[in-house]
């Protein structure tokens, strides 16, 4: 029997402000997705906190959303 990973949201910080999500299976993988997301050499990719993916909870999400409005 094999073993099938789940993709889950994974919540990430910009070391200046800021937040995003990856959908990935692991945090490597969204950390790795992030910076393809933002481009590999550019600034923004650069100021990703890699020690701040997590999965995401319903309370985290609703409070950054909470940032917006």
């Amino acid at each position: 029997m094999s073993k099938v990973s789940k993709v889950r949201e994974y919540l990430y910080n910009f070391t200046d402000g800021g937040w995003n999500s990856e959908y990935a299976i692991s945090k490597a993988q969204a950390y790795k997705q992030a910076v393809e997301r933002w481009g590999k050499d550019s600034n923004l990719a650069a100021r990703i906190d890699k020690n701040s993916f997590r999965v995401s909870t319903p309370g985290d999400y609703n409070n950054l959303m909470s940032l917006f409005y």
